[in-house]
């Protein structure tokens, strides 16, 4: 019996934290702040990183397709709190429930955009588009 005690303690320990870990490392929102048409291709991938994908649409036009995760707040952060009380007096069961959430809330973070870029790769058309339904910005 004492085994199994210990077996259920040990996992607890181990598997309590995984939900008060992603909220602390989610990141925040991406600044699209000064992407407009003309922008240079360059100023795209410093903010959003490089393109999940490179093509040219149909007109011969060079096109980026990006992925990204655009996150809360950092005050949201601040939820890390009650996550750990919540472990802390359930002995890690609140995971169950906390972990699940946030795998959630990190899907509705991830955002695509396609970029199409004229000959000199300077911005056309820009389109933004949530990959999971939420309610985060993207």
């Amino acid at each position: 019996m004492r085994i199994y005690k210990t077996l259920l303690i040990s996992s607890i320990l181990i598997t309590s934290g995984c939900s008060v870990y992603q909220a602390a490392v989610q990141p925040g929102p991406v600044d699209l702040t000064g992407i407009t048409i003309g922008t240079p291709r360059e100023v795209l991938i410093a903010k959003l990183g490089p393109p999940a994908v490179e093509n040219r649409d149909a007109a011969g036009h060079k096109q980026d397709y990006f992925e990204y995760r655009s996150g809360m707040e950092e005050l949201s952060k601040a939820r890390v709190v009650p996550y750990a009380v919540a472990d802390f007096f359930t002995f890690g069961l609140a995971e169950l429930a906390l972990w699940p959430m946030e795998e959630v809330a990190m899907k509705a973070a991830t955002c695509t955009g396609v970029a199409t870029y004229d000959n000199n790769l300077k911005l056309t058309s820009w389109h933004l588009h949530k990959k999971e339904k939420g309610n985060l910005p993207c």
